[in-house]
C-alpha cells in the first residue's frame, strides 16, 4: 500500500520555487525536465517508513546525469561543447530512469504501510548488544577479507558480495540505535571509524558509509519540515565542497597509495596515508580549488560517455543487436573454472571501442567504464536502450520485495538486508558487467544466507517471542 511523505507549506513552496527557477538558468529546459522526473519519481519511491535504498540510488543516478549541465553551464560553454550528442545523452538518460525505476515503484508500494509504534516494536524484539557484537565480529573480519580481494581474481566479485554482510550488520545496528534511542556513542563512533577507514583505501570508499547513514534516516522519515529541509540542504553544500576538496588531492593521495605500482592497491600503513593526507591538505590555494570544481563536475557527471558513444554508434560502429549484453551474460554466468580462458574484467577496452578514446586500463592501475545505460544504447539504440533498464528494474524490484518479505518476521532485520543488498548498484557510471555481476552475486548469495543463517541469526538476536500476526 503506497503512503506518501509529508512535506509542510514551507518546504512546499521552496520545492516548487526551485524547480521554476530552473528555467531561468543556462539549459534552463534540460534542469527544469530532470528536475521534474526526479521529484516525481521521489515522490512515489520514498514512501514514509519504509526502505529507502533506492532513493539514494535514484538520487546518485539523478546528479551524475544533471552534473553534465552543471559543468557546462559552470564552464559557460554550449551543452553540446564536447559532444554533438550530450543533450540527447542527458535526455535518454533522464527517460532511462522512468523505466529503470517504474518497477521499482511498484513492489515498493506492495509493501505493507507501518506506523512508528509497529517499526520500534520490531526493534524492540531484536538485542541491541547482541547486534553490536555481531557487527564487531563482521567488521574486523570482512576488513581483513577486504584487504586479500584482488589477490583472488577468480573470487574478487564473491569476496566483496561477503563484505556487505559488514553493512548488513551495521544497518541492523544503526536502526536500532535510532529507533530505540540506546547505544548512540558507539553508533556513532563507529560512524566515524568506517568514515575514516574509506580514506585509506584506493577506491575512496568513505563515501560508502554516508549513503549508509542517509538510508538509515530515510527509513524512518515520515515528514519533510522546513528546517530539518534546510539542514538536509547545509548538509549537501557540505558534502559538495567535501568532493571538491577529494577531487584535488585524490590523483597524488592514489599515487602514493599504490607507491607508483599503477595497481589499484594500498602498499602504505595507515598512519602513513593519513599523513599524506593532511600533508596534501596543508597545499590547497583559491586556484587549485577552483580547478577542483570543474575536475569534480567531470568526475560527477557520466553522460559523456553515453553521448560519444551516441557520435560514433551506429555511424562508425554499427548497433551491436544484444551481443554487447549476451557477452555480459555470458561472462557473469559462466564461472572460471569450467573457462579458464574467461579473460581479466577490464570496462576501459570496451569503453575505448564505443567512445573512441583511447583508456589505460587495470595493468596501469586504472579502470575508465561505458555505464551500463550507454551498454544498452550501443546494443539497442535510442528505445531499445529502455528495455534492458526495464528487465533490471523489474529484477531489482522483485528481489527488493521478496527479501523485505521473506528474509525474517521481522521487518527491522529485513531493512537492513535489502539495504546492505542494493546499496552498491547507486552509481549510474557502472558498467553493465560490474551491475549484473553484483546483482548475480549478491542475489545468490543473501538467497543462501536467507535459507541457511538468518534464521538462526534473527533468532539468535531475538529477545523476546514474535507474537502471531505482528
Amino acid at each position: 500500500m503506497r503512503t506518501k511523505t509529508f512535506f509542510d507549506d514551507g518546504t512546499k513552496i521552496f520545492l516548487l520555487i526551485f524547480l521554476i527557477s530552473q528555467l531561468f538558468f543556462t539549459n534552463g529546459i534540460l534542469l527544469f525536465i530532470g528536475m521534474a522526473i526526479f521529484f516525481i519519481l521521489f515522490n512515489y519511491i520514498q514512501q514514509p517508513l519504509k526502505p529507502s535504498v533506492f532513493t539514494i540510488i535514484l538520487l546518485y543516478h539523478f546528479v551524475q546525469i544533471c552534473a553534465g549541465v552543471w559543468q557546462s553551464n559552470y564552464l559557460n560553454k554550449d551543452i553540446n561543447y564536447r559532444s554533438d550528442h550530450t543533450m540527447y545523452a542527458i535526455l535518454c538518460s533522464f527517460v532511462g530512469l522512468i523505466f529503470l525505476f517504474w518497477p521499482i515503484i511498484y513492489y515498493q508500494s506492495k509493501i505493507p504501510a507501518l506506523n512508528i509504534q509497529k517499526l520500534r516494536a520490531h526493534a524492540e524484539r531484536l538485542s541491541i548488544n547482541k547486534t553490536f557484537n555481531a557487527y564487531l565480529v563482521t567488521f574486523f573480519a570482512m576488513n581483513t577479507l577486504q584487504g586479500v580481494a584482488f589477490f583472488v581474481p577468480a573470487l574478487t566479485q564473491v569476496i566483496f558480495s561477503f563484505i556487505n554482510i559488514k553493512w548488513f550488520m551495521f544497518c541492523l545496528f544503526g536502526l536500532q540505535s535510532i529507533l530505540k534511542n540506546k547505544r548512540r556513542k558507539e553508533f556513532y563512533i563507529f560512524c566515524g571509524i568506517e568514515f575514516t577507514l574509506g580514506f585509506f583505501s584506493y577506491f575512496s570508499d568513505f563515501k560508502t558509509i554516508i549513503f549508509f547513514i542517509i538510508f538509515l534516516y530515510l527509513c524512518i522519515l515520515k515528514d519533510v519540515k522546513f528546517n530539518k529541509f534546510i539542514v538536509a540542504i547545509l548538509s549537501i553544500v557540505l558534502m559538495i565542497f567535501g568532493g571538491i576538496f577529494w577531487t584535488s588531492v585524490k590523483g597524488e593521495y592514489r599515487s602514493f597509495l599504490n607507491q607508483g605500482s599503477k595497481t589499484q592497491t594500498v602498499q602504505v600503513e595507515k598512519g602513513e596515508a593519513l599523513d599524506k593526507l593532511l600533508e596534501l591538505s596543508d597545499k590547497q590555494s583559491t586556484s587549485s580549488f577552483n580547478g577542483a570544481t570543474e575536475d569534480f563536475l567531470d568526475r560527477l557527471q557520466y553522460t559523456y560517455h553515453l553521448a560519444k558513444a551516441m557520435d560514433r554508434v551506429p555511424s562508425v560502429v554499427p548497433y551491436q543487436n544484444g551481443a554487447n549484453w549476451g557477452n555480459t551474460l555470458a561472462f557473469v554466468l559462466t564461472p572460471r573454472v569450467l573457462n579458464p580462458n574467461k579473460g581479466i574484467y577490464d570496462a576501459s577496452l570496451k569503453a575505448s571501442k564505443y567512445t573512441g578514446i583511447q583508456y589505460s586500463g587495470v595493468k596501469r592501475g586504472v579502470s575508465f567504464s561505458l555505464g551500463y545505460f550507454a551498454d544498452g544504447y550501443v546494443d539497442f539504440g535510442y528505445l531499445g536502450m529502455l528495455i534492458p533498464l526495464l528487465i533490471l528494474g523489474f529484477i531489482y524490484g522483485k528481489s527488493y520485495f521478496y527479501f523485505v518479505k521473506k528474509s525474517s518476521n521481522n521487518f527491522v532485520f529485513n531493512y537492513a538486508v535489502v539495504g546492505s543488498l542494493f546499496m552498491g548498484l547507486f552509481a549510474f557510471e557502472s558498467d553493465n558487467i560490474y551491475v549484473t555481476g553484483q546483482v548475480y552475486a549478491n542475489l545468490i548469495i543473501y538467497y543462501f544466507l536467507k535459507v541457511f543463517a538468518f534464521p538462526r541469526l534473527s533468532k539468535y538476536l531475538q529477545t523476546q517471542t514474535v507474537k502471531k500476526g505482528d
